[in-house]
Formats: C-alpha cells, structure tokens, sequence
C-alpha cells in the first residue's frame, strides 16, 4: 500500500510541502513515491555524499583514515566539540564519524575544504545523484542569502542509500567503512521519533524551514530504503509531519 495519501493528508494538516520515496530494499516494491524527483535544499542530507567522496580518496590512496587534518577559525561556527577546536589537528576518522553522528558543522566545513566542493560534486555525478549539489560550507548564511544553497531530492537520497546497501557502484571498502557510522546517529526525532532503538543507518538533516531524514530502515520481515524530505515556513511544522508519519514508515518493516 503506498503512503501517498498519508503524506498528502499531514502536508495539508501541517502546511507543509513534502517529498517521500520508499522502496523494499529486497524486492525493490515502491511503498512510497511523492514528488520523490522535487528538489530541497539538502541540509545536513550533503554530510552524507561528503562522507563517501572522502571515502573513495582514502580507498584510492590519497587520503588515509588516521591522518590528521589542521582546524582553522574558518572553520568553526559554534558548534565545535573539544575534539574539533580551531588549532588542533583532528584525525579524518574522527571528523567522519562527528559529521555524521553529531551532524557537526565545523567538521564538516574542514573536509569541504579538505576534498574541495568540485570534487564532492564530481562524485555525485559519477553515482547518479543528479538533484545533488554542495553549494557551500556549513552555516554560510551570506552565501546562503546569496542564492548558493545546498541541494538535494529524495529520488537521489533513495538511490544513494540503496547504492549503499546492495554494495553496488559503492565498493565494499565505502559500504562497511561508512554504514557503521549511519547506525550511530544520534538523532531520531524524525522518522525513528516513534520508536528510536529501531536500527537504521540513516542521516538527517534541518534548517529553520527544512527537516528531513533519510536511510536504510532494518526490520524482521524486511528491510526498507527510505527518503523524507519536508519544507515549512516553521521548522516546528517539518518536524510536526515527520513525527506523525514515523510510525507508518517503522510499521513497514
């Protein structure tokens, strides 16, 4: 059964514009396809493409996991750890895992730097995420007012998790490096909101008009794919859709 009609009824109930794509990781069943081809402004969905790019240049050899990469004041924007603070060098393992788990800016406005924006959206082209484009650094508000916004859809969330989860494009060196770290993380007011010890590998993202989520969603009977992108005039109004429909998504698996 598709949860079109569920989405479309908590858009109107919330006043917001939403975008869902849900298949079965096994059998590859659409169980939801709303305006899955829209595209948002990306959030913290980037992390994860920046994630993998940096991934595929240790693989290659041109980066390694334990090298320490130099913090900068450029870099921090106010949400830095004692582990990432401007003047320490911070091994790439660690910038990796507070991106995604934390959802840290100032780590990831290091690896921007580090890879360079060309590079991060070279390889999204390369994996088929044609809706997908890093525009900027995190909490750049100038570039921001500048119309450089961070992109993405569900469609390319949906292919890029599945990519991850079949192993295939990605290679099995991204898929197990990266995976382990999507099921650390931290946040699960979203799509995990009605149950948050579910297993997922997922990465959220949020702005003050904007919450999604996305991931690969595990269960007993199957395991799911999924994308939920949401935009609002009220950040609370994203967040409001997402927890109502949790439990449908949860009860696919």
């Amino acid at each position: 059964m598709l949860l079109n009609d569920k989405i479309r009824q908590l858009e109107e109930k919330y006043g917001c514009t939403a975008a869902c794509a849900i298949r079965n990781a096994q059998s590859g069943e659409v169980l939801a396809n709303y305006r899955e081809d829209l595209v948002f402004k990306s959030a913290s969905l980037i992390k994860t493409p920046i994630m993998l790019c940096a991934l595929e240049e240790v693989e290659k050899g041109l980066l390694s996991l334990e090298q320490t990469i130099p913090v900068q004041p450029c870099h921090c924007v106010g949400d830095e750890t004692p582990v990432i603070q401007n003047g320490t060098d911070v091994p790439l393992s660690v910038l990796l895992e507070y991106m995604i788990t934390d959802s840290n800016n100032s780590a990831t406005n290091v690896l921007i730097d580090l890879l360079g924006m060309d590079k991060v959206n070279a390889f999204s082209r390369r994996t088929g995420l044609n809706d997908t484009l890093l525009r900027r650094h995190m909490l750049d508000y100038e570039a921001a007012r500048q119309g450089n916004e961070n992109l993405t859809s569900a469609a390319d969330m949906l292919r890029l998790y599945t990519l991850l989860h079949k192993g295939e494009v990605l290679t099995p060196f991204m898929c197990e490096t990266a995976l382990p770290i999507l099921l650390r993380q931290h946040d699960k007011e979203l799509l995990m909101f009605a149950d948050p010890a579910r297993k997922a590998a997922h990465k959220t993202g949020g702005l003050s008009d904007i919450a999604h989520d996305a991931g690969i969603l595990y269960g007993d009977n199957r395991t799911v794919i999924f994308a939920a992108l949401v935009t609002a005039p009220d950040f609370n109004q994203c967040i409001a859709l997402l927890q109502e429909l949790s439990p449908c998504v949860l009860g696919l698996v």
